[in-house]
């Protein structure tokens, strides 16, 4: 396909191809330590953002090194976003020789902003290593649900102050090792009790006490520099009675970005999560992106990223989904991408024994 043109505001720019704008919004799971063959021609051709890794608990750090520098080998002129779970707690995808934390819980009873940073840096330094350049945490969520069984521990407090003021400091300690945050799970999943990974969960708070309470470590982490931010699934009807948090264009675009100002990217959970149930997965896309978000995370195989690309690449081509948004997508994700990691950044493979689980990573652990 010819570049894309886009006209408007008396500008006409040549774009790269419609099917690279709509791949660098596109990041996919990754499982294992191997790349499949598809995975790697949507790299090549820039029609894939990135991945998020799954590289399972018996991974070495040699194992996940040699894969993500075969991914960056791939990606050429669209650097790829490699991202990971990695919190702490039961949410620790690098296991195998690596500084495996207690869940957050522990670090907010700790109350120390220098312990945080510690921790925080140790995670960067450690995903560094190995060649992860993003990290999807901190979890900003408010612990304030019991019943709440996905968020719960991976929750640094209910008190909102104490999460923004440990959250930043994390951010600071990720962000000391050039890697990529993220704050999580916006608006906040914290009060709710339904997974979202099973249900849609209902947040019925009002308008006043959602801006005072959940909203508050997001504010703060947007203007301590979190360069993305994770929407959740999850329904708000004070502010939108009729879509999840992750296809509204009120808690996207008028919430996060205008009232909020957020100018980063912003990512939307998995979207084959339970939560939007009932809904063909190209219209969660459709929908997701149409309201505002840039990336679109799959966990799902490489099935649901084709069927999600070619469901976006058809909506511009009809025009219900405008280029001028896909655009705006682009330009921030590589904005974004300005920021990764380059091969240059990264230590020597044979210096990874002194730099992932060292005794003094440990002492930090276990000292929370």
């Amino acid at each position: 396909m010819d570049s894309l043109c886009l006209c408007g505001n008396n500008r006409i720019m040549d774009l790269p191809e419609l099917e690279v704008l709509v791949g660098q919004m596109i990041v996919m799971d990754l499982r294992g330590v191997s790349i499949a063959p598809e995975m790697e021609d949507m790299l090549r051709k820039g029609r894939l953002g990135g991945v998020l890794l799954f590289p399972g608990p018996e991974a070495t750090a040699w194992q996940v090194r040699e894969l993500t520098d075969r991914i960056r080998g791939l990606a050429g002129e669209y650097p790829p976003i490699i991202s990971i779970d990695q919190e702490g707690g039961r949410v620790t995808r690098l296991k195998q020789g690596f500084t495996t934390f207690p869940a957050m819980r522990k670090l907010g009873a700790k109350n120390d902003e220098v312990l945080a940073f510690e921790v925080g840096k140790i995670l960067g330094a450690e995903m560094r290593a190995v060649g992860i350049n993003t990290d999807f945490a901190p979890v900003v969520d408010l612990d304030l649900n019991p019943n709440n069984q996905v968020i719960g521990d991976r929750a640094l407090s209910a008190d909102r102050e104490t999460v923004a003021r440990l959250g930043i400091s994390l951010l600071r300690g990720l962000q000391s090792e050039k890697i990529i945050t993220c704050a999580k799970h916006f608006p906040g999943h914290g009060a709710s009790r339904e997974d979202s990974h099973l249900e849609l969960p209902t947040v019925d708070i009002d308008q006043q006490t959602t801006r005072s309470r959940e909203l508050v470590p997001f504010q703060k982490m947007i203007a301590a520099g979190v360069e993305t931010v994770m929407v959740g699934h999850i329904k708000y009807p004070a502010f939108d009675k009729y879509h999840p948090a992750t296809l509204s264009e009120r808690i996207i675009g008028e919430l996060l970005r205008e009232e909020m100002k957020f100018n980063g990217v912003v990512i939307v959970d998995s979207l084959e999560m339970k939560a939007l149930e009932g809904i063909p997965l190209e219209d969660r896309a459709f929908m997701a992106a149409k309201a505002g978000a840039d990336v679109m995370l799959i966990a799902e195989g490489i099935e649901s990223a084709q069927r999600i690309h070619t469901a976006l690449c058809a909506a511009v081509k009809m025009g219900v989904l405008g280029a001028d948004k896909v655009y705006l997508s682009f330009e921030r994700i590589m904005k974004l991408k300005e920021k990764l990691l380059k091969a240059s950044d990264l230590p020597a493979r044979a210096s990874l024994d002194q730099l992932v689980g060292t005794p003094g990573n440990k002492k930090i652990a276990e000292s929370f």
